[in-house]
């Protein structure tokens, strides 16, 4: 865990909002300069949903487009916990353009959520009572300073800032079909990670896309065929014909589209 930033004066804590380089002491009234270059800060973020509300969250993300049919109401939600995840913030320079890495602090069971995002907005010193809800971090900074140098190719140089943040997160277990399935709702605004799930069966849809071409680019070929025959009136008439054939091709496929999406 970090060090906590003291006074410089007193020694007491002090709390070190996001994007703030003074900060006053509530101790002695010190002012201290924070050289975020030389410091790890240590933030939480706000979480603003309740184990129900994530269950809801989950629920709506199994009803939607990536996941099978009827997920929602087929799947038997095991258990919802909450924890409080750790992960790296870094903010580095380089020739003039700044960017944010986020990395994780601990080992994860979802690696989507290296798709997450924290707005700084949410995010707020840590207080020490969340600590029997906080994950230990297990990875170590160096670490992470070798996979900006490795993964991002930054150098530790162009480091501005570097903070552990505790992001708020539901881990969610849940069943289908016999088989047992992770999810990771954020607790800060209820989207939903998932690696592994009862996902669309593809094969059809790429079945009808396959059928649309072939049908599209047989009726492509109707004006060739009449300015081979007739000449420009030929052409005429199989752009007419082309156009016909084009909405009568729509009706069938879109109506299997619709059964398939309605039966997947």
């Amino acid at each position: 865990m970090p060090d906590v930033l003291t006074c410089s004066q007193c020694g007491a804590p002090l709390p070190v909002e996001q994007g703030r380089q003074f900060v006053t002491c509530q101790f002695c009234q010190a002012e201290n300069f924070v050289d975020k270059r030389q410091a790890v800060l240590h933030y939480a973020v706000r979480d603003t949903l309740g184990a129900e509300s994530a269950t809801a969250a989950l629920r709506r993300w199994m009803a939607g487009n990536d996941t099978i049919k009827g997920l929602d109401q087929s799947a038997r939600i095991t258990e919802v916990a909450f924890q409080l995840f750790p992960m790296w913030l870094v903010r580095t320079e380089q020739k003039g353009v700044e960017t944010v890495v986020l990395e994780p602090g601990a080992a994860l069971t979802v690696t989507e959520l290296m798709e997450l995002t924290i707005p700084a907005s949410a995010m707020e010193p840590y207080d020490h009572t969340l600590d029997g809800q906080a994950i230990e971090p297990t990875v170590p900074l160096d670490t992470v300073y070798k996979w900006l140098g490795e993964n991002h190719k930054i150098p530790q140089a162009a480091v501005q800032e570097v903070s552990l943040v505790h992001v708020p997160l539901f881990l969610a277990k849940y069943e289908h079909a016999g088989r047992g399935y992770t999810a990771v709702v954020d607790a800060s605004n209820g989207r939903v990670f998932a690696n592994v799930f009862p996902s669309k069966w593809e094969a059809p849809y790429q079945a009808i896309g396959i059928l649309a071409f072939i049908a599209y680019f047989c009726a492509a070929l109707i004006p060739y065929i009449g300015y081979a025959n007739s000449g420009e009136e030929g052409i005429i008439l199989g752009l007419g014909a082309y156009a016909v054939a084009c909405v009568v091709l729509a009706i069938p496929i879109f109506a299997l589209a619709a059964y398939v999406s309605h039966k997947v």
